[in-house]
């Protein structure tokens, strides 16, 4: 943290942990696909009232749901990880006065767009438009998609759609499919005029905005010495690329797999090629695997999963030379051992797409830097009043935990922060609420639940407060110092759901003058 920055007090600040909803004027009837539910419990925390996990690990809901409720109950199917959950739709939108979360009529509204322009066809994106439709917003609503998909569930490309437990059409986001929007699919966005307010389409066409959302998300980061034109080096980011990936273990029976980055995406990549019988090798710079999300502690853990699983873990290397035999590949490693494989998948996560808007006047290193509201920054430091920026590819202060920007990637992030962004816009900067979530993300390594709250890679300590490491099966606390006590920055659970639960809405909190008893580096 840069010097004089200290996090801000959160019981002051930051604000409730969940966003707010609108309500829904009808009843809707919920189903739950056993087939596809992990019992991450992500359910219960949006809707504890219709989901509830019991001690035995079963789930349990309701499936006629009161209209004071279903709001949440859609919530809860946006967020589920595996998408198991379905709610009947109402019909197509048909405009209705906008409420509040709490019910009550809108504020007054500084900025009244006639038309938005949302660029980015993901969940970010999907989440923005359906907000801005919830809160009555009648104007005109463009979304303008890079892929010629509407969006779908990324998550599962690296784990159940590899595997092939999912077909492609099972991965489509069908809560919002109904958005009244104009969709434009297939079309690169060339450029933006911030302050002219219109974006550039591919042909030279441009499309005036009075309003704007960025959620163009990440595309997968490569390595500068990375071979750009060899079929056997793949990253996965969209549908298309898992399915070149999926052919080359199913079809094309690639059977030695080398897998570059020990973050969730290279770990579950392992676990899937192992389940489809392939020798897999993961090599990682750092060590020990997820030290930067979970921590070394707890990352040693994950590398005993995966070497348990028979998972060949290269740590502290990376790749120094690359040939491409016609055969094979042959990658010679800065250790100086060589390695022969069929395929190599980059799992080294992304870098965010703004080179469109390198000359808009918005400041975009890292990601499109907005204040607390969503608000898009320009160079100078100006708030952008009618840019906001969602998901992926924004960064923005989570005043819950400092002042510090920084980006998020993850599935309920980008539902939550789409929903907010989509507020800020319609109100402005002036009434907006800040955006101070608790993240919470999940995965699976060789059948063991992940699941993790708040930031823990901010931690400068944490505490095993249930279970044990040995076992692997544990919740463990991290916390960071700050200049009033601890604060708690995160949880994460290892096949713990239920006793994860109680532990989100501690996130942010400040421990005064009792530091953490058993407390490890982190």
């Amino acid at each position: 943290m840069p010097p004089g920055q200290h996090p801000v007090d959160p019981v002051r600040h930051s604000g409730p942990p969940a966003p707010s909803l609108v309500p829904e004027p009808a009843p809707v009837r919920l189903s739950v696909d056993n087939g596809r539910c992990r019992v991450y419990g992500i359910c219960q925390q949006e809707a504890p009232e219709l989901f509830r996990v019991s001690q035995s690990g079963s789930l349990h809901y309701t499936r006629s749901v009161p209209a004071e409720f279903a709001a949440k109950a859609r919530q809860a199917a946006r967020c589920c990880p595996m998408q198991a959950i379905e709610t009947v739709r109402r019909p197509p939108h048909t405009p209705r006065p906008s409420q509040d979360g709490n019910g009550a009529a809108p504020r007054t509204r500084r900025h009244r767009p006639q038309r938005v322009v949302v660029a980015g066809g993901g969940l970010a994106g999907l989440s923005a438009a359906a907000r801005l439709r919830e809160r009555g917003f009648e104007g005109e609503l463009v979304v303008v998609g890079e892929e010629r998909r509407k969006p779908y569930s990324r998550p599962p490309l690296s784990k159940q759609y590899l595997s092939g437990d999912l077909r492609a059409e099972q991965l489509a986001l069908t809560t919002d499919e109904s958005v009244d929007a104009h969709w434009l699919l297939d079309t690169p966005l060339v450029s933006l005029d911030a302050y002219g307010r219109s974006v550039q389409l591919r042909g030279g066409e441009r499309l005036p905005f009075d309003g704007l959302v960025l959620a163009t998300g990440v595309d997968a980061r490569r390595l500068p010495e990375t071979p750009l034109f060899s079929d056997r080096i793949r990253t996965i980011r969209t549908l298309e690329d898992a399915a070149v990936v999926q052919h080359a273990m199913r079809v094309a029976r690639a059977r030695r797999l080398v897998v570059l980055g020990g973050g969730f995406i290279g770990c579950e990549l392992a676990c899937t090629a192992r389940r489809q019988g392939m020798d897999v090798t993961l090599v990682v710079h750092s060590t020990p695997l997820l030290r930067r999300a979970l921590g070394s502690r707890v990352g040693e853990v994950v590398g005993s999963i995966q070497e348990r699983a028979g998972v060949e873990l290269k740590l502290g290397t990376g790749v120094d030379e690359w040939r491409d035999e016609g055969v094979g590949l042959s990658l010679r490693l800065g250790s100086g051992e060589v390695l022969e494989c069929d395929f190599v998948v980059l799992g080294l996560g992304g870098v965010p797409r703004t080179e469109w808007l390198r000359d808009s006047g918005l400041e975009v290193s890292d990601g499109v830097l907005c204040g607390p509201t969503c608000h898009a920054v320009d160079v100078r430091g100006n708030t952008m009043p009618w840019i906001v920026a969602a998901g992926d590819v924004a960064r923005w202060p989570n005043t819950r935990f400092d002042t510090v920007p920084r980006r998020v990637e993850h599935h309920i992030h980008a539902v939550e922060m789409g929903q907010h962004a989509a507020d800020s816009l319609l109100r402005g900067p002036g009434s907006a609420a800040r955006f101070s979530p608790v993240p919470r993300f999940w995965s699976e390594q060789h059948g063991v639940r992940i699941q993790a709250v708040g930031m823990p890679g901010l931690a400068d300590g944490a505490t095993v407060v249930e279970g044990s490491l040995r076992k692997e099966r544990f919740v463990t606390r991290y916390t960071r110092a700050t200049p009033r006590g601890h604060q708690i920055v995160g949880a994460v659970a290892f096949d713990m759901p239920l006793e994860l639960l109680g532990h989100r809405d501690s996130i942010g909190d400040v421990l005064a003058g009792q530091p953490p008893t058993h407390t490890g580096k982190v």
